[in-house]
Parts: structure tokens; sequence; C-alpha cells
């Protein structure tokens, strides 16, 4: 099978792993973390990655067209909503957003979302390509608002932007199977103290990603958009489906 897959830059350790050890061919298109924070952005995005690729195989400069197109990516803030399929079906896991994929299921992620409600998530890839609201960071932060807008008003947008941290009372740590990093746990251990958040390891489980390069997409845990259909939101928790296009 041959599989292009479009994924947020989080999974690049984990997916590069699981596709060097696939028996299918499979390529990839990295997307910036963070458009979930603009949906409407992400879902831009996305589109135009497919768009790109299906040209790229009009003109040659991709021998075969894919078997499917998969997203490394769940609802996430309804970003794969409105995605048509033209060609190839796409295939997108029935999650909230890329924490269940970390963790395995949909089904382990709403567990331990019921257990500890208020939870901040942390892992390799958040680390390593978001910003981190730690010290150096948030006075790197406050050092550019302070040349763009004065002191004052610098203090006041760090204050404001980091309002939503006191909605938390968990620090979750999700650890990787495919790469153990003392500095990026030692540095959620630091986003856990400074805002005085209970810290938590949590062992990564890699079962959903490797049922979406491999193909074993189970109804319950994928959506298979076929070609005709466009992805809409699910109301009864399976968070996506696919309906015809109009």
């Amino acid at each position: 099978m041959y599989f292009h897959v479009i994924a947020c830059q989080v999974f690049q350790r984990e997916l590069s792993r699981l596709i060097a050890d696939s028996e299918n061919v499979i390529s990839v298109t990295w997307l910036p973390q963070g458009l979930h924070e603009t949906p409407n952005m992400l879902t831009q995005r996305v589109a135009k990655a497919i768009d790109a690729f299906l040209s790229d195989v009009d003109s040659g400069n991709v021998k075969h067209l894919p078997d499917a197109f998969l997203l490394c990516y769940g609802l996430c803030s309804n970003g794969t909503i409105g995605l048509e399929a033209k060609r190839v079906p796409i295939v997108i896991p029935k999650t909230d957003d890329c924490i269940a994929l970390f963790l395995g299921s949909q089904g382990r992620y709403l567990e331990l979302f019921n257990e500890h409600s208020g939870t901040y998530w942390l892992n390799n890839g958040w680390i390593e390509t978001s910003f981190l609201p730690a010290d150096d960071a948030i006075e790197r932060r406050k050092a550019a608002y302070a040349e763009q807008y004065g002191d004052d008003n610098a203090e006041y947008l760090i204050e404001q932007e980091m309002q939503y941290l006191k909605n938390y009372h968990f620090c979750r740590y999700i650890t990787s199977p495919v790469f153990l990093s003392a500095k990026n746990e030692s540095a959620a251990r630091s986003v856990a103290d400074k805002w005085e958040l209970e810290f938590i390891k949590e062992p990564g489980d890699l079962l959903l990603i490797k049922k979406l390069i491999s193909g074993d997409w189970d109804e319950n845990e994928f959506v298979i958009c076929p070609p005709g259909y466009v992805t809409a939101a699910a109301y009864d928790g399976s968070k996506i489906r696919a309906v015809p296009a109009k």
C-alpha cells in the first residue's frame, strides 16, 4: 500500500520511527504545531497539502497516486471538518485531538480525562515545537512584547496570556516509546513547579498511530471519507463522520 500522511510536527519522532518500520510505502507532509488554535487555518492547510500532492501526481513529480491520505490529527477544534475527498479516501482518527493518539486510544484519553480533569498535557513533541509556559520562555516572550508595546503593556499581555493555566491542577507528561528524554521531562516538571501543578508521568502508546499507517481502520476508531464525500462533525461521540459533498 502507498499512503501519504499529513501530520502535525508534534508527531515527528514517533511517526518517523513507525514509518521506517512499516511495510507500506509512506510519504509525509509536516504542518506546523499550533494550527488547531485557528481551526479554519488548519482546515485550509490540510486541504492545500492534499491539493499540492495531487498536483505533483498530475505533473509527474510524484509517480503514484496514494491509496489514501492519512491525517495524523483528531478533530482538533473542528480543524479537520469540511475536508473533501476528491480522488482517494481521507482517513482520520476519531479522537478529540492528538492527546488520544499519543495515549493509544480515545477511550484511554477519556478515562484519564475523567480521572484528572484540569490536566495540562505535555510530551516531547509539544515541548520541542511549541511555546512552553516556563520561566525562560515567558521572559523571552515578555521581552519581545516590551520591544513592541512597552514594559507596562508587556507585563499586562503576559498576565492575560497565562490566565488559562489557572484552570489546571495537573501536569501530565506523556512519555514516548521511541525517545526517552530526561531534558524534556525536566522541562515538563519546570512547568508543573512554576504553576503549582501536580506532576504525573503517563506512558505513551503508539497503537492508534500504528493502526493508521498500517491500514487497520476499524470504523469505531477511524472515519474513512471516500471520494465525493466531505468530513463533518458527529455529535454521538464518534467525533467525525463522512457525508456526501454538495
